[in-house]
């Protein structure tokens, strides 16, 4: 995964850049808005994501934000902020990032974030570290986020950032002790042998980053990184004597790994279609009346999740677990905020939605044209 990291503060920069270089990841620093976006022009192939700080010397990291989602409408944005304040997060959602991170955080929250964002932009479901070939160990520390946000109200600013990195191993300590032996929420500190984070914290990764190790879970045909549907469907795949996955006429997945970038082609498997809607698994790519809609890797699989169960009406902590994940750690709006982004590029009147019904004090249901 290829990361540009915009920060303008020194210290924090190269401890973010070493715990994503031992996760595996390749990063790119500047510490301006206009290098880091003469650094995203020149790149090529373009960034997976960015990490963009708010608060920067020249142009802030909204602006930079607004021009990079607009060049890169599939890049993955991630803003660091020191802002608690509700519209500085909500501003930067609506100007097209995908999460935000607060600081000070605990590095263990951010690699978590990054691999979600990362699930989110690939075909699969699969993070950076579950792809083939990776010898990456990424670092996800369930809790660990309460554990840095604990820290700005204990000590003065100037020595926040290293105390939340130094928070991380009373995170993980939590973490481990009310794990079940061998989960994959176990996470190795001190003395382990699974070190994923370097710097003055405390060593911080799961016990296995790998889909195999993954324990069955009950919900996950209804989950949107479609981690449990992919395995079925490539095992059955390599398979010659296995039946075709079944083909429904109401838009349910049906199960292909073909890639058809004409939107006009006879509806295969992998495929959702519903009313004007025609939505690849594979390319993660949407079309209305055969005419693409351009989404972001989170809009495209809250539009996934919305049309896979259409007619069912999704409370926003339902969207908010199945997008962000489990142990996303914000506010509701972030819901609220891409529904309305993704609103402005899929109905003919925004402001009176025929695709994305609101459910008042509850959530959202997708319709295919009777809302």
């Amino acid at each position: 995964m290829r990361i540009l990291l915009l920060e303008d503060e020194e210290a924090i920069r190269g401890f973010v850049r070493i715990n994503l270089k031992r996760n595996g990841m390749e990063v790119t620093e500047a510490e301006d808005g206009e290098t880091a976006l003469a650094l995203a022009e020149a790149a090529d192939p373009p960034f997976d994501a960015a990490l963009l700080d708010v608060m920067l010397p020249t142009i802030s990291g909204f602006e930079v934000c607004e021009r990079l989602r607009r060049q890169f409408p599939r890049m993955g944005i991630i803003m660091l902020t020191a802002k608690s304040q509700e519209e500085d997060k909500i501003r930067g959602l609506e100007l097209g990032a995908d999460d935000y991170v607060q600081k000070p955080f605990s590095p263990g929250e951010l690699i978590a974030r990054l691999g979600a964002l990362h699930r989110r932009m690939m075909p699969g479901g699969l993070s950076w570290a579950e792809q083939p070939g990776h010898s990456g160990t990424p670092g996800a520390a369930p809790g660990a986020g309460e554990s840095a946000a604990a820290i700005e109200t204990a000590n003065p600013p100037e020595s926040r950032a290293s105390a939340a990195y130094g928070a991380i191993g009373s995170g993980v300590r939590e973490a481990n002790s009310s794990a079940p032996p061998g989960s994959d929420r176990q996470m190795s500190g001190p003395g382990s042998d699974n070190a994923g984070l370097e710097g003055p914290a405390e060593a911080v990764t799961p016990a296995s980053a790998t889909p195999s190790a993954a324990p069955h879970d009950p919900d996950s045909e209804q989950t949107v990184d479609g981690r449990a549907h992919s395995q079925s469907a490539a095992a059955g795949a390599s398979d010659p004597s296995a039946p075709p996955a079944p083909t429904t006429s109401d838009g349910h997945l049906t199960g292909d790994t073909t890639t058809n970038a004409d939107p006009s082609a006879p509806f295969g498997r992998h495929e959702l279609q519903a009313g004007p809607f025609r939505l690849s698994a594979v390319q993660r790519r949407l079309w209305k009346n055969g005419e693409e809609v351009v989404l972001t890797p989170t809009e495209w699989t809250l539009v996934k999740l919305l049309m896979e169960r259409e007619g069912e009406g999704l409370s926003r902590d339902d969207i908010l677990s199945a997008v962000w994940g489990r142990h996303f750690i914000g506010d509701l709006k972030i819901v609220d905020v891409n529904i309305r982004r993704i609103r402005q590029k899929i109905e003919d009147n925004p402001s009176h939605p025929m695709y994305i019904e609101t459910l008042w004090g509850f959530g959202y249901r997708f319709n295919r044209g009777r809302a």
